[in-house]
C-alpha cells in the first residue's frame, strides 16, 4: 500500500492564532480525484497542523506518518519553507516529493532543487493519476515537459492538463476532506480558467477558456456549508461574474440562503454590475466583493492588458454600495508604464468616488510564468529574486517614488497598510505566572504544542533543544528580569531558529534592567533570510531589514525608549485601579498596555465590555492573564482569531 500525505503552508505571520485563510483545497481535490485508486491511501495534513505548527514540529509529524509520498501545494509565500521541509523529509526517509501549484511555472527558482522528484505544471488532477502509477510501478512513463537549461537533469516536470470531470466533481467540503471550523470559513470554486489574460497574473495557465461547476454541484456545496455552521463563503474564481447564467445562479443560492445564514465574497468586475445584477447579489447574502481597478492610468492599463471603462466601473460599484455591499477596491504599486502622479490619479479616483471602504494596495509581484516575468527585461522591470517577488524599479517608477506612493495612500486615508502586529503578551493562568519550569501550551489535534517558552532563569539547552520539535508557528520567548545573561540568551535562540528557519517569533523582555542589544540577539537568530517577511514588510520602514522577529520591551518606567523597527514599548499597568480613558490617553505614546492587576474576573469582563466598543480608538491592550486576553480578543478581534484558540 502507497501512503500518500498532502500538505498547504501557511502565509507567515508573527501573531499566533490568527486566521491564515490556509485552506488546502488543492490537496482536497486531489484526493477527491484520486478517490478509490487501487493500492494507495491519500491523506491531507490537517489544516490546524500545517497552519500553525513550527519547522521542526511540523517536519517530525510529516516523518512520523511515513509517507511514500509527500506532496506540497506550493504558493511565493511558502516556496522556500516547503524547500526546506521537504530536503529534511528526503534526507531522513525515502520518499518521494512532488511539488505542484503556482510557484511551478516558468523562471522559477525551485527547478535547481534535485531531491524534488516531481514538478507539476497547471491541474494536478489527472497528473497526480499518472504519478502515483509512476511511483507504484504500474506505468512506465510520463507526459513530461520539455527541459531546458533551468531544469537538473533528474527532475521530471509534469505537465497538468485540465480536469475532465470538473463540471460535474463536488466540492471537497461535501466529502468532509477539509476543516471549515478552523477559520469558520469556507472555499468555492466555482469555475476555472480566466476570461481575462491580466500581464500580473498567471491564473489562466492551464485552460484556454473559461470552465463552469454545474449549477447543482455549486448550491450542493452551499447547502452543506448551512448544514454545517459555515458562517462565510469565500467564492475563489478570479472574476464571479464572468460566468454564464449567474443571475439564475444567484436565484437559486438566494434561495438555499433564504434564512441569510452564510456571507458570500468573491472577486469581481465591477463593469458588468447593473442594478439587477447588483439586487441578486444583495439577495443571495454577498457582503462584500474583491475589485481589481489596479490603476487608472491608460499606459499602465495597455501595458498589462486590462481594459476598465471608468465610468462603468463607477456605476458598477455604486450599485453595489447602494444595496449595502461593500466594494474592496484593490490597485497595485509599481505597474510598468505607471509613476508616482498616475498613481495619485488612481488615489484620487478613489477617494472623489467614495470608494475607500476599505481599499487594499499592493507592490506589483513580478511572479514567475506571468507575461510581466516573461517580458521582464523588455518593460524594464527590476524586482526582488525572492517572493512576493515585489517590484524594486520600473524605467518611469523608482524605487524611492514606490515608497512615497504607500506614505501618500496612508495619509490620503489615514490607514495602515501595512499594520503592526497584534499585541497578545499574556502569560498567567488564573493570575498566576506560569512556574519556572513551565510554557504556555496550546492542544493541535489533541497533542500540546508550545506557543510560548517561558525563561524565568537559565534551563538547560538540552531542554530548549526539546522543546524547540515543539513550537508552534509562531512562537514567542519571554525572558523575565531575573535573567541578564546575554550570551544564555543568544544561544538559546540559536538553538530555537536551527531548528526553526522558517517560523517568525516575538522576543518579549519583562521589566529588564537593561535596554536589550536587538543588533547582537539578531546577529545568533539563526532564519532564513531573507524570509517571505523581510520583503513583504519592507515597505512598513521603507528600508530592508528583518521583518520576522519582534521585540517586545514590557515595563513600567517612562523614563527610557525602546523604539525602532520591529522594537515595540509596552507599558505595564500594575496600579490598584483599571485604566479609565485620561489613563490610556496619557500613555498613547507608548506602542501598548499590558493590564495586570489583582481585579476579580467579573470587575475585569466589566471594564472589557465597556472598552471593547472603542477599541479601534485605543492603543494596543493586552492582558496578563490568559483568560481574560482570550476574551479581550474575542471582543475587539474575533474575526481575525481563529476561534480554535478563544
Amino acid at each position: 500500500m502507497t501512503k500518500a500525505m498532502l500538505l498547504q503552508l501557511p502565509i507567515p505571520q508573527i501573531n499566533f492564532g490568527k486566521t491564515t485563510a490556509n485552506v488546502p483545497l488543492a490537496a482536497a481535490c486531489l484526493k477527491q480525484s484520486a478517490a478509490g485508486f487501487p493500492g494507495a491511501t491519500i491523506d491531507i495534513l490537517p489544516q490546524s497542523l500545517a497552519s500553525y505548527l513550527g519547522d521542526a514540529a511540523l517536519t517530525d509529524y510529516l516523518l512520523s506518518a511515513q509517507p511514500d509520498v509527500v506532496g506540497f501545494s506550493v504558493y511565493s509565500w511558502n516556496l522556500h519553507r516547503s524547500i526546506h521541509l521537504a530536503k529534511i523529509i528526503k534526507e531522513i526517509s525515502r520518499s518521494k516529493i512532488i511539488f505542484g501549484g503556482p510557484e511551478i511555472a516558468p523562471e522559477s527558482h525551485v527547478f535547481h532543487n534535485d531531491f524534488i522528484d516531481f514538478f507539476v505544471m497547471g491541474e494536478g488532477e489527472s497528473s497526480f493519476h499518472r504519478i502515483l502509477k509512476n511511483i507504484m510501478g504500474t506505468s512506465g512513463s510520463l507526459p513530461v515537459a520539455e527541459r531546458g537549461h533551468l531544469f537538473e537533469a533528474g527532475c521530471r516536470i509534469v505537465t497538468g492538463g485540465a480536469d475532465k470531470k470538473y463540471r460535474l466533481r463536488s466540492s471537497p467540503y461535501v466529502n468532509h476532506l477539509l476543516e471549515p471550523h478552523v477559520d469558520n470559513l469556507m472555499y468555492l470554486e466555482t469555475q476555472r480558467g480566466c476570461a481575462y489574460k491580466c500581464g500580473f497574473c498567471y491564473y489562466n495557465k492551464s485552460r484556454r477558456t473559461v470552465y463552469a461547476a454545474d449549477d447543482k454541484i455549486i448550491l450542493e456545496a452551499i447547502g452543506w456549508a448551512t448544514d454545517n455552521g459555515v458562517k462565510e463563503i469565500c467564492i475563489i474564481d478570479p472574476s464571479f461574474n464572468s460566468r454564464r447564467g449567474l443571475q439564475n445562479l444567484l436565484k437559486k443560492i438566494a434561495e438555499v440562503n433564504r434564512n441569510r445564514k452564510l456571507f458570500f465574497n468573491a472577486e469581481i468586475r465591477a463593469e458588468s454590475v447593473d442594478q439587477k445584477t447588483a439586487d441578486l447579489f444583495a439577495s443571495a447574502g454577498f457582503t462584500s466583493f474583491e475589485i481589481g481597478l489596479q490603476s487608472t492610468s491608460p499606459e499602465a492599463l495597455r501595458v498589462m492588458n486590462r481594459h476598465t471603462d471608468l465610468k462603468r466601473f463607477i456605476k458598477g460599484t455604486s450599485f453595489l454600495k447602494e444595496r449595502g455591499i461593500i466594494p474592496k477596491v484593490d490597485l497595485i504599486v509599481g505597474l510598468p508604464g505607471d509613476d508616482l502622479n498616475g498613481f495619485k490619479k488612481s488615489l484620487m479616483f478613489i477617494a472623489e468616488n467614495n470608494l475607500a471602504d476599505d481599499i487594499q494596495i499592493f507592490p506589483l509581484s513580478v511572479l514567475p510564468g506571468t507575461t510581466f516575468r516573461l517580458k521582464s527585461r523588455e518593460l524594464g522591470l527590476f524586482f526582488e529574486d525572492y517572493p512576493p517577488y515585489f517590484i524594486k524599479q520600473t524605467p518611469t517608477y523608482p524605487l524611492e517614488d514606490i515608497y512615497l506612493s504607500f506614505d501618500y495612500a496612508e495619509s490620503l486615508f489615514d490607514v495602515s497598510l501595512f499594520p503592526a502586529p497584534h499585541l497578545d503578551i499574556a502569560f498567567k493562568i488564573n493570575s498566576t505566572p506560569v512556574a519556572e519550569s513551565g510554557d504556555i501550551l496550546v492542544s493541535l489535534q489533541n497533542r500540546p504544542f508550545i506557543k510560548t517558552l517561558i525563561l524565568n532563569s537559565k534551563r538547560p539547552h538540552r531542554e530548549i533543544e526539546a522543546a524547540s520539535a515543539q513550537m508552534t508557528s509562531p512562537y514567542q520567548i519571554v525572558i523575565s528580569r531575573p535573567l541578564k545573561d546575554s550570551e544564555y540568551i543568544c544561544k538559546t535562540l540559536a538553538i530555537l531558529t536551527e531548528a526553526n528557519p522558517f517560523t517568525p517569533l516575538e522576543i518579549i523582555f519583562l521589566a529588564p534592567d537593561f535596554l536589550p542589544d536587538t543588533q547582537l540577539l539578531l546577529s545568533s537568530i539563526k532564519l532564513f533570510r531573507p524570509g517571505y517577511l523581510d520583503i513583504y514588510n519592507n515597505y512598513q520602514y521603507n528600508t530592508p531589514g528583518n521583518r520576522s522577529v519582534l521585540f517586545t520591551l514590557v515595563s513600567d518606567r517612562v523614563d527610557i525608549s525602546f523604539e525602532g523597527e520591529m522594537k515595540r514599548q509596552v507599558f505595564w499597568w500594575k496600579k490598584s485601579s483599571l485604566p479609565d480613558a485620561e489613563d490610556i490617553d496619557a500613555l498613547s505614546g507608548f506602542d501598548g498596555i499590558l493590564i495586570d492587576t489583582a481585579h476579580s474576573f467579573n470587575h475585569i469582563t466589566s471594564w472589557q465590555d465597556r472598552m471593547a466598543p472603542h477599541a479601534d480608538d485605543l492603543p494596543y491592550i493586552s492582558f496578563a492573564e490568559i483568560g481574560t486576553q482570550k476574551r479581550w480578543l474575542g471582543l475587539t478581534a474575533a474575526d481575525e482569531f481563529s476561534g480554535l484558540f478563544l
